[in-house]
């Protein structure tokens, strides 16, 4: 965990669960994403590529994840925003790689039909991760990866991104 550790202060934060992500959240005035929102921001803003980058296979160049060793051969976390070659073209930095991010939706199926802005599961007992942490192996390290964990699950792979709707 990052926390209270000596030179990590630009890390991401990790080791919280998925009730300390929506707290900490709504105390910045944002929200966790949808996985939806989360799928689409990854996309290039809902662009056809299976990376932020374009359709190259992830590797150390642009994501900190298991190639070489966890993390890249550090076994941690980098800073945030490490790999800029990772990046969106709209700038947004380790969307894949680093740390797993929490999102608002219980894990399960879409609702049918639904292509624009798809609803998750109304339940559950697991919520949806996405992106990747630093001890993925690259068939884990896409933008259409999914995972999920119990809500009280926290562990040093695993954070989160605060969002904000548009006005």
């Amino acid at each position: 965990c990052n926390w209270g550790v000596s030179g990590r202060d630009d890390h991401p934060v990790n080791c919280v669960d998925w009730a300390q992500a929506v707290a900490f959240s709504g105390w910045v005035g944002g929200r966790l994403p949808t996985e939806a929102e989360w799928e689409y921001a990854a996309r290039n803003g809902g662009g056809s590529q299976s990376n932020p980058w374009g359709n190259d296979k992830a590797s150390c160049s642009r994501v900190v994840m298991d190639d070489g060793g966890n993390g890249c051969g550090k076994n941690s976390t980098w800073p945030v925003c490490s790999k800029s070659a990772g990046n969106t073209r709209q700038g947004l930095c380790d969307m894949i790689g680093n740390v797993w991010e929490w999102t608002s939706d219980w894990y399960g199926d879409y609702s049918s039909g639904s292509a624009r802005n798809p609803q998750g599961a109304s339940s559950g007992s697991v919520r949806v991760v996405r992106g990747c942490g630093w001890g993925g192996a690259a068939g884990f390290c896409r933008a259409a990866f999914r995972n999920g964990h119990s809500p009280s699950f926290r562990g040093g792979n695993l954070g989160f991104r605060p969002t904000r709707s548009n006005p």
